[in-house]
């Protein structure tokens, strides 16, 4: 079974199986995404769009949401929640998406990137969509060691494992981002990463 096979067949439970206090936890990974009204945000591995409300009250009637997933059936729960027009659906990889580059104020990846098989393609991606100054945010908010135990359950992602911060601190900032900071606490996960602004 591929990963795109393994989210489709948890696509229709996927929010009854969320924590009860999962509003709070995503309401902070969006405070601390510093967004602001009119921001153009892309909303990466949206799978049921359960980060997107949260984006929506930050950005406003004037911001847009560009939401993807490699999941039909993750697209198709979200699709039924009924997203105002300035929500775009999208079926997508970001490691191959394609999208013009210096069109996004904010790229978030939530409970997403230990799912990309090429880590370094998909943050060369984020980058390149990214506006000068532009946010990258990686968050798992129930925390690495929570994740890390739910996927050692799942065959077809076993290895797909949330770096600890030191990590994930080395590769950003190898990859030329700056501004790095990393929040690994024992229930939340947070790294957030600054495009350099142009000289």
């Amino acid at each position: 079974m591929n990963k795109q096979e393994f989210f489709d067949r948890l696509a229709a439970s996927w929010d009854e199986e969320e924590r009860p206090d999962i509003y709070e936890r995503l309401a902070r990974v969006v405070s601390l995404s510093c967004l602001r009204g009119g921001h153009t945000v892309l909303d990466v591995g949206t799978g049921t769009g359960v980060l997107i409300p949260h984006i929506l009250r930050a950005v406003g009637e004037r911001g847009v949401v560009v939401a993807i997933d490699i999941s039909r059936e993750m697209l198709r729960q979200a699709r039924q929640k009924g997203f105002p027009p300035n929500v775009h659906l999208i079926l997508a990889d970001m490691q191959r998406a394609g999208f013009q580059p210096l069109v996004f104020d904010r790229v978030l990846c939530n409970a997403v990137f230990p799912h990309f098989d090429d880590k370094e393609r998909a943050l060369y991606e984020a980058w390149r969509v990214l506006r000068p100054g532009g946010l990258l945010v990686i968050s798992h908010p129930i925390g690495r060691e929570a994740v890390n135990r739910l996927h050692a359950q799942c065959r077809a992602v076993a290895e797909d494992r949330v770096p600890a911060a030191a990590r994930m601190y080395e590769l950003l900032t190898r990859l030329g981002w700056s501004d790095v900071k990393v929040i690994d606490e024992p229930e939340f996960y947070l790294a957030r990463a600054r495009k350099r602004e142009l000289p």
